[in-house]
C-alpha cells in the first residue's frame, strides 16, 4: 500500500533541544508496535533511534533544532518510508501515521529547506545557525548587527527591535554570549500572534542545549590598528585595539544523564577613538578623541529531565559594561560627551511538560535587575551650536534602577488537522526608579556660528528639583492562535491578541490577524496575510511624565535670553513658569495595519526563490507637539502664561510604506551557499516619532514627507562561498541608497526654543543623503587536531576577517542647516576597512 508520513508538529519556544518523542499509528488509529525509527541530520548522520512501544510510543531523545530525517522501515504490510523533517526551534511532540499521500502537508524537495504550507516556513525569512555564522565575517561577534539589515525600521516599534531569546523577549537585550547561540531568525511566521512586533520588527535567538557530553568552544579576537585603513574624518590613523575572549563550556551534571550545566562567558576590551568634525569659532576642528569601553558577561544555566516529558531549567546572566566618552564624535566635542556604565543581573526559570504527545506547555519566568549611571566629562553650561559644534558639558548626569519580572506561558495542543498556541506574555512588570541631575547648569542654544559669535542664542535651558522619581512600566499580552490544515496544501492560520501598557488609556488593543498558505504545485507555495500590531512606548520613555510634571524636576525655558547671563537683572527661576510633560487626553495606542503576499518557488535542489509585496498603515502613530507654543505672529508669549514649555504627547501621526522584497535562499552545487535579499521601497509619514516635533506646533499633520529612515534600494548578501574548501569565504554585502534628512532655516521663526523651521516652502526631508556600500569577507579554516567527527571531534579554527574591504567611504549625519559652514556635508564617517584575526577551539 503506497503510504507516506504526515507529521503534525507541537511546538512550544524552548531553550532546550527538543525532546523528540510521540506515537505511531496506521491510519485506523491503532498502534504500530515494535517498529524501529531513525532520525538522521542532513548530511546523513545517526542522531537518534527509537522502536515503538506497546501502545505505540516512542521516543528519539532530546534533539538540537534543525532539519532532519526520520526514517520508518516497511512492518505490518505498511512500506517503509522516508521523509525530511524540520524541527523547529521548540520543543515538539509527534504524531507519525501512515496516511494516503493526499493529506501530506508538506511539499518535499530533493535537498535543502523544503517548501511548505506551514506559516513559519516562509521563505522570505532570514534562518542562519550556529554552523554557519562560525564562518561568516560577523564585526566583534556582534550577531545581532550583523542581522539587523535584514530588518525593516518601518516594522519596529518606537521602544526598538523586538529580541526574543528562546521563546522570551529580552526587553534590554541578548543575555547569552555569541558562542552559545544555536540560530537566529527573522521574519518567521511575520503574523504569529504570539509576539507583539511583526516579522520584520523582531529577531529570534534559540541558544544552544546543554550536552549529555562534555563540549566547548573558545574564541580569542584581536584587531589592531596597524592592520587598518584611516576613517575619512580622522586626522590621522589612531592606536586602536581591541580583543575580545569569549566561549561556552557543557557538560553532564552527577550521575544519570539527566542533568546538564552550560557556562559561557564574553570579555571585551576596546580602546578606540572616534573622529571630531566640526566648526567652531576658530574654525574647522578636527581630532581624534578617545571612547575606550569595557564588556562582561557570564552565564550560568543547569537543565534537569526529571522525565522524558518534563524538563527544568534555571540560569543566571550577569552584565557589566562601561563607555567613555559616551556622544562625542562628528560635531560633539570631546569635552561635551559621558562616561556611562550599565550592570545586568537576571535570573531565568524554564519549566516544559510534555502532557501527552498533542499537549505540551512551557512557563518561563524572569527576574532582572539592571543599573545604569551616567556622568558628564566636564561640569559646565553646554553650548550647543545648531550642526556645528557642541561643547561646554554634557549636563547629562543620571542615574536609573530596574526590577523587572517577566512571564510567559505558553501551551500547544494538535487534534487532527488543528495545531492550537494560547498564553500569555509579560515583556515587564519594571519597578524603576530614576535621579536625574542633568541639565543643572544650563543649555545655550544658538542657530548658527555668526549668532554664537554675536551672543544671541534663540533659547535656554535650565532644569531645578530633586530629580527623583519612581514608577511602574508594564507590558500585558494574551493571545491565541490556530494553524487550519483545511487540506494537504491549503492551510490558514488565524490568531487574536490583547496588549496593554502602562500610561495609555486605550484598552480595547485587540490585534486579529490572518495568513493563507497555499501549494498549487510541488515547487510553488502561495502565502497571503494581514494583522493589526499595537506600538509600544517602552519603559525609558514613560519617566517623562513622572520628571517633568512641574514639581519633581522644574525645567525652564528663556526664549531669546541674554549671553552669558541668560536671566534678566533682578530676575530669579522660581519667578518664571515651568516646563511640563503630559499626555494628549484620552491618548489610544498606535497601531499598523500590516498586509503581505508572496511567492515562493523551488528552482532547484535546495534553491529557493521567493517576492513579496508588502505594505504598512500607520495610524495614530506617536509624536510630541509644544501645546502652549506662541501663536501668530509668533513672539516668546505663551498662551497660558502660567506654564512654559508643554510637551504633549499625542497619537495623531500617520505613515505609509511599500515594498517588494525579492530573495534567494539555499545553495548552488558546492561553491555557494547563503541568502540574498533586496528590497525595493518607499516610506513616508508625517511624524519622526515621540521625540520629534512639527515645525509648526498648531498644524502637525502638515508634515506629510519621505520617513527619516525612507531608503528606496537595500540589497543584503550573507554567503559562504566554497564552504569546507581550503578557498573558503564567507561574505557579507550590502548596498544602500541614501536616506533623506531635512533642511533648515538656521532661525526660529516659530519661537518655540526647538531650532527646527524651515526655510519657507520647504517640506520636510527634501535634501538627500549619500548610499552605503560595504563588503565583508572572512576567510578561516579548521584544523582537526583528532581522528574523531562530528561534535567529538577536536577542531582549531583559524581566520582572517576583513570588514568594508573595499574602502568605501560610507557618510552619515549630514547637515542641513542653511546658516551652518557644514551645509551638505557629512560629519560622520562609518568605519573604514579594517581586519579581524581570529582563533577558535573546539572540543
Amino acid at each position: 500500500m503506497a503510504a507516506s508520513l504526515a507529521i503534525a508538529a507541537t511546538a512550544v519556544q524552548a531553550q532546550q533541544a527538543v525532546p523528540l518523542r510521540g506515537i505511531l499509528v496506521d491510519p485506523s488509529g491503532a498502534p504500530v508496535v515494535g517498529v524501529s525509527l531513525e532520525l538522521s541530520s542532513s548530511d546523513g548522520q545517526v542522531r537518534a533511534q527509537a522502536t515503538s512501544a506497546a501502545n505505540g510510543e516512542f521516543s528519539l531523545g532530546s534533539i538540537i533544532p534543525g532539519s532532519y530525517v526520520v526514517s520508518v522501515p516497511a512492518a505490518n504490510g505498511l512500506a517503509a518510508q522516508t521523509r525530511s523533517l524540520e524541527i523547529k526551534n521548540n520543543i515538539s511532540a509527534l504524531r507519525l501515521v501512515l496516511v494516503p499521500e493526499t493529506v501530506t502537508q508538506t511539499v518535499n524537495v530533493d535537498a535543502g529547506r523544503p517548501l511548505s504550507t506551514e506559516a513559519s516556513a516562509n521563505h522570505d525569512s532570514v534562518a542562519v545557525q550556529s554552523s554557519a555564522l562560525d564562518h561568516l565575517p560577523v564585526f566583534d561577534q556582534n550577531i545581532v548587527g550583523a542581522l539587523t539589515p535584514f530588518l525593516d525600521p518601518a516594522a519596529t516599534s518606537s521602544s526598538g527591535t523586538s529580541i526574543i531569546v528562546d521563546g522570551m523577549e529580552m526587553v534590554n537585550g541578548v543575555n547569552v554570549s555569541p558562542s552559545a547561540i544555536a540560530e537566529v531568525r527573522i521574519n518567521s511566521d511575520p503574523y504569529s500572534a504570539e509576539f507583539a512586533s511583526p516579522g520584520r520588527g523582531r529577531l529570534e535567538i534559540t541558544t544552544k542545549p546543554g550536552s549529555p557530553q562534555y563540549h566547548g568552544t573558545f574564541n580569542f579576537i584581536a584587531r589592531d590598528a596597524v592592520f587598518n585603513a584611516t576613517n575619512y574624518f580622522a586626522p590621522v590613523r589612531p592606536p586602536e585595539q581591541r580583543r575580545i575572549y569569549e566561549g561556552h563550556f557543557t557538560g553532564p551534571v552527577g550521575h544519570g544523564g539527566h542533568s546538564t550545566i552550560l557556562l559561557t562567558g564574553t570579555r571585551q576590551e576596546d580602546d578606540l577613538q572616534t573622529a571630531i568634525h566640526a566648526v567652531g569659532p576658530r574654525g574647522l576642528v578636527a581630532e581624534n578623541s578617545p571612547t575606550p569601553s569595557r564588556s562582561n558577561q557570564i552565564t550560568g544555566r543547569v537543565s534537569h529531565d526529571f522525565s522524558d516529558a518534563h524538563r527544568v531549567a534555571v540560569s543566571y546572566n550577569f552584565r557589566y559594561n562601561t563607555i567613555d566618552g559616551y556622544l562625542v564624535g562628528g560635531v560633539v566635542l570631546p569635552e561635551a560627551g559621558l562616561n556611562s556604565a550599565n550592570r545586568q543581573d537576571q535570573i531565568v526559570f524554564n519549566d516544559r511538560v510534555i502532557v501527552t504527545p498533542n499537549l505540551v506547555q512551557q512557563v518561563q519566568l524572569l527576574l532582572e535587575r539592571e543599573t545604569d549611571s551616567e556622568k558628564s566629562i566636564t561640569n559646565a553650561q553646554s553650548i550647543q551650536v545648531q550642526e556645528a559644534f557642541t561643547g561646554g558639558g554634557a549636563q547629562g548626569d543620571t542615574y536609573r534602577t530596574e526590577n523587572t519580572i517577566g512571564l510567559i506561558d505558553v501551551v500547544a495542543w494538535t487534534h487532527r488537522k488543528h495545531y492550537v498556541r494560547f498564553g500569555v506574555n509579560v515583556p515587564q512588570i519594571s519597578r524603576r526608579a530614576v535621579d536625574d541631575h542633568s541639565n543643572r547648569l544650563g543649555i545655550f542654544a544658538f542657530n548658527s556660528l555668526s549668532d554664537y559669535a554675536a551672543a544671541k542664542p534663540y533659547s535656554f535651558t535650565v532644569q531645578q528639583g530633586a530629580g527623583r522619581a519612581t514608577y511602574f512600566a508594564t507590558e500585558i499580552g494574551t493571545f491565541v492562535q490556530d494553524e487550519i490544515s483545511l487540506r494537504g496544501n491549503l492551510q490558514v492560520t488565524v490568531g487574536l491578541r490583547y496588549q496593554w501598557q502602562t500610561y495609555l488609556t486605550s484598552t480595547g488593543n485587540f490585534a486579529p490577524r490572518v495568513s493563507l498558505a497555499y501549494a498549487p504545485a510541488k515547487k510553488w507555495v502561495l502565502r497571503a496575510g494581514s494583522g493589526i500590531f499595537y506600538d509600544r512606548t517602552g519603559g525609558d520613555f514613560l519617566v517623562t511624565f513622572k520628571l517633568h510634571n512641574g514639581t519633581v524636576l522644574r525645567q525652564y525655558q528663556i526664549l531669546d535670553p541674554s549671553y552669558p547671563n541668560a536671566l534678566p537683572a533682578g530676575t530669579n527661576l522660581s519667578q518664571l513658569p515651568t516646563s511640563i510633560v503630559r499626555e494628549q487626553p484620552g491618548m489610544r495606542a498606535a497601531y499598523q495595519v500590516q498586509y503581505s503576499g508572496t511567492v515562493e518557488r523551488q528552482l532547484g535542489s535546495g534553491l529557493t526563490a521567493s517576492a513579496t509585496y508588502r505594505g504598512i498603515t500607520g495610524i495614530d502613530v506617536f509624536r510630541s507637539r509644544d501645546a502652549n507654543a506662541p501663536l501668530p505672529p509668533y513672539t516668546t508669549m505663551r498662551p497660558d502664561t502660567s506654564v512654559g514649555f508643554v510637551q504633549q504627547v499625542e497619537a495623531g501621526g500617520r505613515s505609509r510604506l511599500n515594498a517588494l522584497d525579492l530573495g534567494l535562499h539555499g545553495k548552488v552545487g558546492i561553491w555557494f551557499q547563503g541568502q540574498a535579499q533586496y528590497t525595493f521601497s518607499h516610506s513616508e509619514n508625517n511624524t519622526g516619532g515621540l521625540n520629534w516635533y512639527p515645525q509648526n506646533q498648531y498644524a502637525p499633520n502638515d508634515e506629510w514627507g519621505r520617513a527619516d529612515l525612507d531608503r528606496r534600494h537595500r540589497f543584503n548578501l550573507l554567503a559562504s562561498i566554497y564552504p569546507g574548501h581550503w578557498l573558503s569565504l564567507g561574505l557579507a554585502a550590502a548596498v544602500y541608497s541614501g536616506t533623506p534628512y531635512t533642511e533648515l532655516a538656521g532661525t526660529d521663526l516659530y519661537d518655540t526654543g526647538l531650532g527646527n523651521a524651515r526655510p519657507s516652502g520647504v517640506a520636510r526631508n527634501t535634501l538627500q543623503g549619500s548610499g552605503t556600500t560595504t563588503l565583508d569577507l572572512l576567510w578561516d579554516h579548521d584544523f582537526h587536531l583528532d581522528h574523531r567527527k562530528g561534535e567529538q571531534a577536536k577542531i582549531l579554527n583559524l581566520g582572517v576577517s576583513g570588514f568594508n574591504v573595499l574602502n568605501h567611504a560610507n557618510f552619515s549625519n549630514f547637515i542641513g542647516n542653511v546658516r551652518s559652514p557644514l551645509y551638505k556635508q557629512a560629519t560622520t564617517a562609518l568605519p573604514a576597512r579594517q581586519l579581524q584575526f581570529s582563533l577558535r577551539y573546539q572540543f
